[in-house]
């Protein structure tokens, strides 16, 4: 069967290339000698999107100094699109400077490239076309704004000050070109000069009256919205101590928010600051604002914080109070993990008679059923923490924990929904263009191009892309891409998809590492997963190196404690330890993880350790000697309480997908 599942998924993969063509653009990439003439050549390409890339690659080449034909020039001017487009219009025979502005001022970080932005700027030079000092200073701040230097940023925002005093009205260009205000509301935010920022941005909100508004048409129809912007990041920068004005802020800002998204964020401020006030008071805001937000998922990390809180303190009352609130919103992880903590506080005889009735009341019942409880989380369904708390459940309950279709007959489908059918089997222009750099040995290139068009790839047409990224061997991004088509409302994952979301690259070293230390290699596999996205050149911040995110020091312990034991002596070799090896890193990292299940004797708390350290563990434990699974709930470190869900969520997934029936 395994073998039949990769033939008919290589099928599938190359069902998905045989619709692409041969392109020079994909050569140009990676022949920059003779660039000009691969661009130059797939500027005639049937493709539209192939001639698009080519044209903004071209004017690039133009940009940094390569002479092109006229032609040439021209050609790539009607051929290109987005932005690029939008800086030709702007520097065109007759350069308008509007149109300039309103790239270099208007457009989204990320969206502009440096290129695009640096060749509209030296073409309006070239031409004696110049701009005023606050609009080099604003175009300058922006820039800065987007690549984080934010105390650069300042400087360049400082134009805008008269006698090195910010004026007290909002300067016109501000009005003109809001995003400034959220660009110098950044810079104020990420340096050191918060306070000044936090005065000024209030003075800008006074002064915005009806009014000013009145006499300004530009200003009246932007003002709730520049209104939210200013209060916004006066509220943010008080985060940092001016914590008593932080939620009015907040709450002065929320009914002026444009979107749903920025509501939100406003609700999830206020929700997080109120963490550290009395239980009461958070309970009081999250009642108070339920109602109000739109994207339940988006407060499941506030929701997770306060489990932790209330676990740590055994407040099972306000717990299943706070179940309460949540059960019939679709915050999919939190509403799992209150429902297994209360199944098991019923379990373990936490609760007092008082928060039986109230933990049955919640569920229509007239007794408090840890099964019941335990039947709402093995409902849940979505990102990873939600499927760990469905594992313990499922294995809780007797059910089954991943209901998949059969593997043959979802690749058959996911073949078929591959390929556009006109005549004869045809991918999309899109979906050619992308899959050609795959089929053209560019796969490096993709990354950039494959963010511009997903948006508008149907899921099909994403998944032959992840799938293109696997077989390239980018497994993170292709677990990336996975992710953001089986997350879009409405579309139930097959097990091809959660094949391509849980990959198992290193198979035979993982196998044989897990054989050696006695676990299912599903463990392994959750915790490689979880710690590098199977990315063996990986470095965290903090120094942890490869597939099992060793630090160096931990590593040489492990490398000396395994040569003693008669094992391999991977310090030996001329460069030493080489922990970008997959083979020694792995090894290492296994006989880390088995090394912790000998001091622990429990997989939970290992991996537990494995995350946050031997000796922490050791402490957090002797100050609270809850069952394993509560116990995760109370630790104070974020990062690691996420950790133990991920990987053993990770590990339970690759169990039902590889490993059940063996």
């Amino acid at each position: 069967m395994r073998l039949l599942l990769f033939i008919l998924i290589s099928l599938n993969f190359s069902s998905c290339v045989q619709g692409q063509v041969k392109s020079d653009f994909y050569k140009g990439l990676k022949d920059s000698a003779n660039a000009v003439k691969h661009f130059e050549k797939a500027l005639d390409s049937s493709n539209e999107y192939i001639r698009r890339a080519a044209a903004e690659q071209l004017a690039v080449l133009n940009y940094e100094g390569k002479k092109l034909s006229a032609k040439t020039v021209e050609k790539a001017r009607k051929e290109a699109g987005g932005y690029w487009a939008a800086a030709f219009d702007a520097v065109g025979k007759v350069p308008d400077k509007e149109k300039a502005l309103a790239l270099l001022l208007g457009a989204e970080h990320g969206e502009l490239s440096v290129e695009a932005r640096s060749f509209t700027l030296r073409e309006f030079e070239k031409r004696g076309e110049n701009f005023s000092d606050t609009e080099l200073a604003a175009i300058e701040g922006r820039f800065a704004v987007s690549r984080s230097q934010y105390n650069e940023a300042l400087v360049f925002f400082r134009a805008f000050q008269k006698d090195e005093k910010w004026t007290a009205q909002i300067p016109e260009l501000f009005i003109k070109y809001p995003n400034l205000i959220n660009d110098l509301g950044r810079a104020f935010q990420y340096s050191a000069s918060g306070r000044e920022g936090f005065d000024l941005f209030l003075q800008w909100e006074a002064a915005l009256t009806d009014e000013m508004a009145a006499n300004a048409p530009e200003l009246s129809a932007q003002r709730d919205s520049m209104r939210f912007s200013l209060l916004f990041f006066a509220a943010r920068i008080a985060r940092r101590n001016r914590l008593d004005q932080v939620i009015s802020l907040f709450e002065r800002a929320l009914p002026l928010a444009p979107e749903t998204g920025q509501a939100d964020a406003c609700i999830w401020y206020i929700l997080d600051s109120s963490l550290s006030a009395a239980t009461a008071v958070f309970l009081q805001r999250l009642e108070q604002f339920i109602p109000s937000w739109h994207n339940d998922g988006y407060f499941d990390d506030i929701l997770e914080k306060f489990l932790q809180a209330l676990t740590s303190k055994k407040d099972w009352k306000n717990l299943i109070h706070t179940f309460e609130l949540i059960q019939d919103r679709d915050t999919k992880a939190a509403k799992a993990g209150y429902a297994w903590i209360i199944a098991r506080a019923i379990e373990e005889g936490y609760l007092s008679a008082e928060e039986k009735q109230m933990a049955a009341r919640a569920v229509d019942l007239t007794e408090a059923s840890a099964d019941v409880f335990k039947r709402i989380a093995y409902n849940s369904s979505g990102e990873i923490p939600a499927l760990y708390y469905r594992s313990l459940s499922a294995d809780a309950l007797g059910e089954p924990f991943l209901e998949l279709p059969s593997a043959a007959p979802a690749v058959r489908k996911s073949a078929r929904a591959a390929v556009r059918t006109t005549g004869k089997a045809k991918t999309s222009p899109a979906l050619q263009f992308l899959l050609g750099f795959f089929n053209n040995d560019a796969a490096d290139f993709a990354l950039r191009y494959i963010r511009q068009f997903e948006n508008e790839l149907a899921p099909d047409e994403l998944r032959a892309v992840a799938q293109a990224l696997a077989h390239a061997g980018m497994y993170a991004q292709s677990m990336r891409e996975t992710s953001f088509y089986i997350n879009r409302d409405g579309y139930t994952p097959g097990r091809i998809d959660m094949e391509l979301m849980f990959p198992r690259p290193y198979m035979e070293l993982v196998e044989k590492n897990a054989a050696e230390i006695g676990i299912s290699p599903a463990i392994l596999y959750g915790l490689i997963r979880t710690e590098s996205a199977f990315q063996s050149d990986i470095v965290s911040r903090s120094g942890a190196v490869g597939l099992t995110q060793l630090m160096p020091e931990t590593a040489r312990e492990m490398a000396n404690r395994l040569r003693r034991a008669g094992g391999s002596d991977y310090t030996a070799g001329e460069n030493g330890l080489d922990l970008n090896d997959p083979s020694v890193n792995i090894h290492l990292g296994s006989y880390y993880l088995s090394y912790l299940l000998g001091r622990f004797d429990d997989t939970l708390l290992s991996l537990l350790a494995y995350n946050g350290g031997m000796n922490r563990v050791r402490r957090w434990r002797t100050a609270n000697a809850l069952p394993a699974d509560l116990f995760l709930e109370t630790i104070t470190i974020p990062e690691t309480r996420d950790y133990g869900r991920k990987v053993m969520g990770a590990a339970a997934v690759y169990e039902a997908l590889y490993y059940s029936s063996l």
